[in-house]
């Protein structure tokens, strides 16, 4: 059936069909640039003179001094920040003259007022104190000695290389004697 309907003498020949726009648009487009091509190519002013040869000097000299003024503006920018990291870096100098001067009068502000030995808590983180206190017991008679603190003894005696020496010289001289 549908062998019958394809061929068919009406759907053969499409005639009443519009004919394609942009076909014929480009056909448009194509017939007015020849148009404009026969024009100058058939002006015997621009074939004969040929270009506008001040126009494109003209252009040229702008474009140079375009060019000259863009160069210039870019050394002006360079000279301008060539200032400015000459001035920041005279400032980060001075800053860092100034900071090391307040540390330096800082140190020596504690080393002058500040001392370690005048603080009033020295006496205790004293690293010397050990050897700057005195003994827990120095004398028999010693009143610092009390029966609680449990630093006398029956029996010792504080006084034995003394008394050790002095029996030794003791002895010898009575031994001397007896010679």
């Amino acid at each position: 059936q549908w062998l019958n309907e394809r061929s068919s003498p009406f759907n053969m020949h499409k005639l009443d069909l519009p004919v394609d726009q942009k076909e014929s648009q480009a056909r448009e487009r194509r017939r007015l640039q020849e148009e404009e091509r026969k024009k100058r190519i058939f002006n015997p002013r621009t074939r004969t003179i040929g270009v506008d040869v001040n126009a494109i000097e003209a252009q040229a000299q702008e474009r140079s001094r375009q060019r000259t003024l863009g160069k210039q503006r870019d050394e002006a920018f360079a000279a301008d920040m060539k200032r400015t990291d000459e001035m920041a870096f005279l400032i980060e100098q001075r800053q860092g003259n100034d900071r090391r001067q307040i540390n330096k009068e800082i140190v020596e502000f504690r080393e002058r007022h500040q001392r370690v030995e005048d603080r009033r808590e020295f006496d205790i983180f004293d690293p010397d104190s050990k050897r700057k206190d005195r003994p827990a017991r120095e004398t028999d008679d010693d009143p610092r000695l009390t029966v609680s603190g449990l630093q006398k003894f029956q029996g010792e005696d504080l006084n034995s290389p003394a008394r050790t020496k002095l029996q030794k010289e003791q002895n010898r001289a009575w031994f001397q004697q007896q010679i």
